[in-house]
């Protein structure tokens, strides 16, 4: 099992062997201590949590476990929200891995012997079939300019194409209220985000090279992202994959309406109505990049509207669930999103922002349809109040 160039088998042992079982995987931090791993939320056991994986991942290495069918939809209902990732303990470790990646080693051991739920086999077979017509189909340039001048790239991921066509407009719209000239990142194909986290590491390579063989040459720009998960895939692990990496200057959008608002370049249409909202951190652009304030600092920026709290944001935010494939709990993904929606109800807040596409999919699917609109994208939010 190979994590990286220089992480294997014997990491993920040792891993296991230092965990002292204190669950900071499962809890936010000091006060509040709230369950915050999804998993652990529907087991609240030492098993149904990175602890339990983490154990799991070492009884396997030393072949007291073998791979089946229960191990793979138990690694499948993991959301990897990257919660556990702030354990004391095994982030201290000589070489470093995070806890969350013993989810995507177990899932591409998993992956290469071909043991998996039926839901990952249908999202396999259809990865591969992509990855295969992309190869032979890629165009020759990834990138059209609005104006050769551009110093800012827009990256148009491919992580989330359902609603994405209505973001982009958001950010094109956006960007021409603010006098932006852009330039757009438009690689077909893979980011290589979701085949990292679902275990299909043969096809991650390859589409990392291509895309970033692409993007180095634009290096000196400033990219931008919509996508929590196509960012942090970037910034944070193409370096894994592509020799070559070298870090780009990379912001979320919300940074740059952030500033806009600071610098007057946009400022709010004067409505009247009141409304009181709810910003969703999702895991990837919270606990994945750091970004909180920006997107709170921008919903503060409109007229009329308050900004609420959920009991557990920012660095303790409660994942959407959308990420959970496996059948280790029923119907996972849509418990963990139900779960949310009961905290965003608690607050009696009018709308429910959040700046990822697949959070608010999997929230408005456990929505009755007339309730649906409750759930909003922050850009396109921004973009009709302003």
């Amino acid at each position: 099992m190979r994590l990286t160039a220089s992480i294997d088998d014997r990491d993920v042992k040792n891993m296991g062997a230092c965990c002292t079982r204190c669950a900071c995987c499962t809890y936010s931090g000091w006060p509040e201590f709230n369950i915050t791993c999804p998993l652990y939320a529907r087991g609240k056991s030492l098993g149904a949590s990175l602890g339990g994986v983490v154990f799991l991942n070492r009884a396997i290495n030393e072949k007291k476990i073998e791979l089946n069918q229960n191990v793979a939809e138990f690694a499948y209902t993991c959301t990897g929200c990257g919660l556990c990732d702030r354990c004391y303990i095994l982030s201290i470790l000589d070489p470093a891995v995070k806890p969350s990646d013993h989810i995507r080693t177990l899932r591409a051991d998993l992956v290469r012997k071909g043991v998996l739920p039926e839901k990952v086999k249908q999202l396999y077979e259809r990865v591969k079939q992509a990855s295969d017509e992309k190869a032979t189909k890629a165009p020759d340039s990834a990138v059209q300019t609005t104006g050769i001048e551009a110093d800012t790239v827009i990256v148009a991921e491919c992580c989330e194409k359902n609603g994405q066509g209505q973001v982009s407009g958001s950010v094109a719209s956006l960007l021409g209220k603010i006098g932006k000239n852009a330039a757009v990142f438009a690689e077909e194909g893979f980011c290589g985000s979701t085949l990292y986290d679902f275990g299909f590491w043969d096809y991650v390579e390859p589409q990392v090279k291509k895309n970033w063989g692409k993007m180095k040459g634009l290096k000196d720009k400033t990219f931008v992202f919509t996508d929590p998960h196509c960012q942090e895939f970037i910034v944070n692990r193409y370096r894994e994959f592509a020799p070559d990496y070298s870090e780009v200057k990379a912001r979320h959008f919300s940074q740059i309406l952030a500033e806009a608002f600071g610098a007057k370049a946009l400022e709010s249409k004067k409505n009247g109505k009141k409304l009181k909202v709810c910003y969703h951190d999702p895991c990837y652009l919270g606990r994945g990049l750091g970004v909180y304030d920006a997107p709170r600092e921008v919903l503060t920026a409109l007229d009329g509207v308050e900004l609420v709290e959920m009991e557990r944001n920012r660095k303790s935010s409660f994942c959407c669930g959308a990420r959970a494939l496996g059948d280790y709990y029923p119907d996972m993904a849509a418990e963990t999103a139900k779960e949310r929606m009961e905290e965003f109800r608690a607050t009696g807040a009018d709308v429910l922002i959040t700046a990822c596409t697949s959070c608010k999919h999997n929230f408005q699917n456990v929505l009755p349809e007339a309730e649906r609109g409750r759930v909003q994208d922050l850009f396109a939010f921004v973009d009709e109040r302003v």
